[in-house]
């Protein structure tokens, strides 16, 4: 069952993409960025090289799970997928860059040592993986891009710890934000698995009607669902999500997960991946109390100030970010 540390990386996660839309949305410049810039950070230059390799590792993500048609999905924003992969890319790195100099600033380091404990994880991963090899060499990500990508993501994680051993948040304190904000502590979950006709398979939507109409009842779906995990039909996907919180998932997705009592199935439900049948296992609707996440409050709170540190850095940022990519 997930709790409040859960609930914190979901919020971690909301406010980074919040500070993203807040100091992303009018940062072009008419200072002439170098050629090969794909953004430009208080002068430091992102790499349009660098940009298309993290951009590649994405569309991988994607296209392993829900197929290559993925990306031509509309996200409701008016965007396609891939659109909106390409912004939240490029909007990464020109936050790990902010980050990266303030850690630089800090005199935080990194040793050779540490890289390489990291990096050879990923070189064994990849020497077992004949068509991850080929990706690789294909869209030329190098042993010095993930050196690279690993140098990057200690130097972020040892920044944030770095300042948050420094922050003090009392008892006291966390008990005044445990009583102002009651409704944070109402916990709603569902637990829930699904079977998904990807978008982009044959006949998507009849295939997802066909199964539903093989199920009456929760015995019925749990059938047919390991029947489709042992026989891996190409197009369908079974999961199950485990529990989690009101807006972790698309919209249409999530309000169909929240409507249901556990036990219950779900009509066909459309969303940007595809067709699915929703099995909701178990309901969660419970006060967390304040002695059983104290501690898990004050490093939230900690985390809070953290975010607060990150947007001035991101307000005093001077960023460029080149517009067609």
């Amino acid at each position: 069952m997930k709790d409040i540390k859960n609930r914190k990386k979901i919020i971690f996660t909301m406010t980074i993409l919040l500070i993203i839309t807040l100091f992303f949305t009018a940062c072009s410049s008419s200072t002439k960025m170098p050629e090969d810039a794909a953004a430009v950070v208080n002068g430091a230059s992102i790499t349009t090289a660098e940009f298309n390799k993290t951009l590649a590792l994405q569309r991988m993500s994607y296209e392993a799970q829900f197929g290559p048609d993925i990306f031509a999905m509309d996200t409701g924003t008016g965007m396609t997928l891939l659109e909106s992969v390409k912004k939240s890319v490029l909007d990464k790195l020109v936050l790990d860059e902010v980050i990266l100099q303030e850690a630089e600033k800090n005199d935080i380091t990194i040793t050779e040592e540490e890289i390489e404990a990291a990096y050879e994880p990923y070189l064994m991963f990849k020497n077992e993986n004949e068509a991850f090899q080929q990706f690789t060499e294909e869209n030329e990500i190098d042993e010095a891009f993930i050196k690279q990508q690993i140098r990057k993501d200690i130097l972020i994680h040892k920044y944030r710890d770095y300042y948050i051993e420094k922050l003090e948040i009392s008892e006291e304190a966390a008990k005044a934000y445990y009583d102002e904000n009651p409704d944070f502590f109402a916990k709603e979950e569902v637990h829930a698995r699904h079977i998904l006709v990807r978008a982009g398979t044959e006949n998507a939507e009849a295939k997802a009607q066909e199964i539903l109409s093989q199920i009456d009842n929760r015995e019925d779906f749990i059938a047919l669902a390991d029947m489709y995990l042992q026989t891996q039909q190409e197009g369908i996907i079974v999961e199950d999500l485990g529990y989690f919180g009101r807006g972790e998932m698309v919209p249409e997705f999530d309000e169909a997960a929240f409507a249901l009592e556990a036990g219950e199935i779900s009509g066909i439900v459309e969303t940007m991946f595809g067709y699915h049948i929703i099995l909701v296992k178990d309901n969660i609707n419970e006060i967390e109390e304040f002695e059983d996440i104290k501690i898990y409050l004050i490093e939230y709170l900690k985390d809070q100030d953290f975010q607060n540190h990150i947007e001035e850095l991101m307000e005093e940022a001077t960023i460029e970010l080149r517009e067609e990519l």
